[in-house]
């Protein structure tokens, strides 16, 4: 207990008390750790609830697809009544789809359908509201209902809400396929075919037959397939802006190893004297690395708090992100679990450590008899920095290597190493230039 309480002490005087009267510095790197681990905890959180439900708006209120036919650069319009002409028993309904800016609600996606089509395909139809002589009318979710006014407009058509739905995807509005053309002056370019088989009717028949008729650049595909596309998508954008958030906490490492580097420099004599009164080599190693933990805890602690309310402002970004390169999703609330917090606390104290490594090691290698010399140190800084300069040629060298490997699994993992080696490299080289 007594060893305890004298490592204890020992801390507070060799590393608190020097912390604390350098404030400046310290508050500096504290602020970087708490930053770099907040980015991490704010992009988690916020690419989580970004993505939403991810389900798809139409299923609401077309019905689930059998088969979509898509193209690239759209389906000329004809080719939708050679479709109705195949001695197949389905219905194919034409679909547009637009993101548009419609006030006050910002930008939403406007989908064009069959709305006469749907509706006599329903088995029950649910009347629409009437609208003002020269309004069409509109079907959107309950949410945004609440958002537009009585009146508004899609390009110089006016609208008004004659229905509104519930919906787990996000929000949208659907209006008939022909009031989108005439409202965005888009004519004779369908942006997807829904096609919905009756019972009985053999999906690989209708497929070949559809097949044989469509030109070769147009695609018939499982609308499951789009989604789980989709999905994969998804999946690798989020898992991008996660491992491009930990560079933020390179900038946190840079300063705690500056901090202790700093440390071990001015506190070579008391690291002499200490050695020479029968300190050990590993208590001084324990003493500055428990400084670059000290610090790492604390920043983390504070990035934690930091990051949720970041992912809030964030949400909205990402969130617009995803809409406009994969698919319609619903906003989901911040959560700030257990999961996360332990990888933003974890991501900050090992960082840390990782950094304070290097700096304990030297306060530990510190002889008595060279403490008070300050020309060996900068002697061994002069002789090092060839060293430097291998390591930043080497370090370059393979980072341009990697940049030409392909994925591992889908993800750019030698990309990653590459960024990395390079920032490595540039920070090898810097102590050279310097010298």
């Amino acid at each position: 207990m007594s060893e305890l309480v004298s490592v204890l002490r020992l801390f507070r005087t060799l590393i608190l008390r020097p912390l604390r009267k350098d404030l400046l510095r310290s508050l500096l790197t504290v602020i970087a750790v708490a930053l770099g681990v907040a980015v991490v905890i704010a992009i988690d959180l916020a690419g989580s609830a970004a993505a939403g439900s991810f389900e798809s708006s139409l299923t609401t209120v077309a019905g689930k697809t059998d088969l979509e036919v898509i193209a690239n650069g759209g389906i000329d319009e004809p080719w939708i009544g050679k479709l109705a002409g195949l001695p197949v028993n389905a219905r194919f309904s034409p679909e547009m789809e637009a993101a548009t800016k419609i006030a006050p609600a910002g930008f939403v996606t406007v989908y064009g359908i069959d709305m006469v089509g749907e509706a006599s395909a329903a088995k029950k139809v649910e009347p629409l509201k009437a609208c003002d002589a020269d309004a069409s009318p509109a079907i959107t979710t309950t949410r945004l209902a609440q958002l537009l006014p009585h009146r508004f407009l899609i390009g110089a058509r006016p609208f008004c809400v004659a229905k509104t739905i519930e919906s787990k995807g996000g929000d949208f509005i659907v209006i008939d396929i022909a009031d989108l053309q005439y409202a965005l002056s888009r004519y004779g370019k369908l942006d997807r075919i829904d096609v919905f088989l009756s019972p009985g009717q053999s999906i690989e028949a209708a497929e070949a037959a559809m097949r044989a008729t469509l030109p070769a650049g147009y695609e018939i595909s499982r609308p499951g397939t789009r989604s789980a596309e989709n999905q994969k998508m998804l999946g690798a954008f989020r898992w991008n802006l996660r491992i491009l958030s930990y560079i933020a906490l390179v900038v946190g490492a840079f300063l705690i190893y500056n901090t202790i580097s700093t440390s071990v420099i001015r506190r070579r004599a008391e690291i002499g004297i200490l050695r020479a009164l029968g300190t050990s080599r590993n208590a001084i190693f324990a003493m500055f690395l428990g400084e670059g933990a000290f610090i790492g805890l604390v920043g983390a602690a504070l990035g934690i708090l930091a990051g949720r309310l970041l992912a809030i402002s964030m949400v909205s970004l990402i969130s617009s992100t995803v809409e406009a390169l994969y698919e319609s999703s619903s906003p989901g609330p911040v959560h700030l679990g257990l999961l996360p917090a332990l990888t933003g606390l974890s991501a900050g104290l090992g960082m840390a450590l990782v950094s304070a490594w290097g700096p304990a090691r030297e306060a530990m290698q510190v002889a008595p008899s060279e403490a008070m010399s300050r020309g060996s140190r900068e002697a061994r800084v002069r002789g090092h920095s060839g060293r430097n300069l291998l390591i930043a040629i080497i370090c370059g060298a393979s980072a341009y290597a990697m940049s030409f490997a392909g994925p591992i699994g889908g993800k750019p993992i030698f990309g990653y190493a590459a960024s990395l080696l390079s920032v490595a490299s540039a920070a090898a080289i810097t102590p050279f230039v310097i010298v």
